[in-house]
């Protein structure tokens, strides 16, 4: 059995059953990270903004297999 969860726009008001997701950076200062942001199907409206889960867990990779001599 599956479950669904609708949310509501705050912009447009429209029922939601998915957002479009976009790959946009982050940044402060110098400093960047890859981010994705989750966007109403409708009117675009920008719903929220996170860290790319997809790519932090690229990079912790990396970064431990560098760590390790083995990249």
């Amino acid at each position: 059995m599956g479950w669904t969860m609708h949310g509501k726009c705050p912009k447009c008001e429209k029922t939601l059953s998915y957002v479009n997701v976009d790959a946009i950076d982050a940044k402060d200062g110098p400093r960047s990270w890859k981010a994705v942001s989750y966007n109403c199907p409708y009117c675009s409206s920008v719903l929220s903004v996170a860290i790319d889960p997809l790519a932090l867990k690229a990079d912790t990779v990396n970064e431990i297999l560098k760590g390790l001599g083995r990249r």
